[in-house]
């Protein structure tokens, strides 16, 4: 039913598949296991899950078992140390949260810590004691987040290297409408240009999350590395294309710039194709005649950011499309 939909409605009934069955496989397995609170097998399972939408789904997952592994040591310590009393309980609730939030700060893995020691030191009153509650709760969390990294693993595990595919092509397209408004070199459109330039800022960091969404199991990690280089193989572009602006934007440029605008036509057409998923012709080096050297008679700024941002498409937009094929983005 996936593949008939558009790939973003496929996506999305991907990801609502995968969080029904891990959620469901959760409950049933922490319930199999006997552990007191099932629901936070359930609850662990969503998270990492949902990880696969906004984030790195193996570091989510190793960072709440550090971090529930750690604050259920800390909350056991202290419900064994602290006396009896209302007074010390809040006490040492207040200490152990306190310092674990400290730690935890530039810490991702112990950001979960602080709670699960709250829960440990308020709930070790209860007849299991706080070792067998901090023990459950370790086990609770490992086993939803070992069923959510298996529920993304088992159930369509190529579709986050398709989302990154359907973001990478649409991030070229917008580059490419993107330059082309910068190439027309039009004073009415610096507003819609100033728009699309953030709109490419938040594609791009969009993309930059999906690159970590794709899980590489063990074995050559030439992939992870290409993909984190396509990232910034596009940002380098996104410079070229603010480079390029400082030169076509200025007043009274258009004009003399005109085999400058002409040449970033074709990184427009680059651009195109590769939205597209097609290859196409290496830009390669940079005709003589548009070069800096040439740029800079007269002392004209305009003429020489132009030059330098051609220059630097050149370079950068080919490898931005040399990646594209490393990936089978093309």
């Amino acid at each position: 039913m996936a593949r008939a939909l558009s790939p973003r409605r496929a996506a999305e009934v991907r990801a609502a598949v995968q969080m029904a069955v891990g959620a469901m496989a959760a409950l049933y397995l922490a319930t199999w296991l006997n552990l007191p609170h099932p629901y936070w097998s359930v609850i662990s399972a969503i998270v990492v899950i949902q990880a696969s939408v906004g984030g790195g789904v193996l570091t989510v997952a190793r960072d709440r078992a550090i971090g529930t592994a750690t604050g259920a040591l800390a909350g056991a310590t202290f419900a064994f140390l602290r006396p009896p009393g209302l007074e010390s309980m809040a006490l040492s609730i207040a200490v152990s949260a306190g310092l674990l939030a400290f730690f935890a700060t530039g810490r991702p893995w112990l950001k979960v810590a602080p709670v699960t020691a709250t829960i440990v030191i308020a709930g070790g009153t209860g007849a299991e004691g706080p070792a067998s509650l901090a023990l459950d709760r370790v086990m609770e969390i490992l086993v939803g987040s070992g069923v959510g990294v298996l529920a993304i693993l088992a159930l369509f595990p190529r579709h986050a290297g398709q989302s990154f595919k359907l973001q990478a092509r649409e991030a070229a397209g917008e580059a490419a409408v993107l330059l082309a408004l910068v190439a027309k070199a039009a004073p009415d459109d610096a507003s819609e240009i100033s728009r699309r330039h953030a709109d490419l800022k938040r594609r791009l960091d969009a993309l930059g999350q999906a690159a970590k969404n794709v899980i590489d199991l063990p074995g050559p990690q030439r992939e992870t590395a290409d993909r984190a280089a396509l990232v910034r193989a596009f940002w380098r572009v996104r410079s070229d294309i603010v480079i390029l602006g400082r030169g076509f934007q200025a007043e009274g440029a258009g004009a003399r710039l005109n085999p400058w605008s002409q040449d970033a036509e074709r990184a427009v057409e680059q651009l195109k194709a590769l939205s597209e998923g097609r290859a196409a012709q290496p830009m390669g080096a940079i005709d003589q005649s548009l070069a800096l050297s040439m740029a800079v008679e007269g002392d004209d700024v305009a003429l020489g950011a132009a030059a330098i941002g051609v220059a630097h498409m050149h370079r950068d937009l080919d490898d931005l499309a040399a990646r594209f094929a490393d990936l089978k983005l093309v």
